[in-house]
């Protein structure tokens, strides 16, 4: 059984690209693994604004439970991998840990002025990733 990647960050476009995960690991009998990266800067807004890490790991929870649901819902299995560090290092680098059939990922993120300057997480993950990447608007 193959594996979809899907890059996740609780975004309109990363909930979009979602959707096309859930149809290409039913078009090639695959799961999905839902990847997602707690950034430093992400860490430390949410660590000002919560009252400790349980809060932290309930509004995670919160947001990416719908993907969650609408995996199960698909009939799909699927894992979901937390990872540190920058989004688009620590992605590409767990998207080429591992063969995956396809990496999924929305066209925009959370922090569409990050993106402007520095260059999207969707392009680097496409340049970089060994799988075929498809990006989601």
């Amino acid at each position: 059984m193959g594996k979809v990647f899907l890059a996740a960050d609780g975004s309109a476009h990363s909930k979009r690209a979602l959707e096309k995960a859930i149809q290409l690991a039913i078009a090639s009998d695959a799961s999905i693994d839902i990847v997602h990266v707690v950034s430093a800067k992400e860490s430390k807004e949410a660590a000002l604004n919560s009252t400790g890490n349980i809060d932290l790991e309930t509004k995670r929870q919160q947001m990416l439970q719908p993907l969650f649901d609408q995996i199960v819902a698909a009939g799909l299995e699927y894992e979901y991998i937390e990872l540190r560090g920058e989004p688009d290092i620590e992605l590409v680098k767990y998207a080429n840990h591992q063969p995956y059939e396809y990496v999924v990922v929305g066209s925009r993120g959370l922090n569409t002025f990050q993106e402007f300057v520095l260059g999207s997480v969707s392009h680097k993950l496409a340049k970089r990733a060994l799988a075929p990447v498809i990006i989601v608007k």
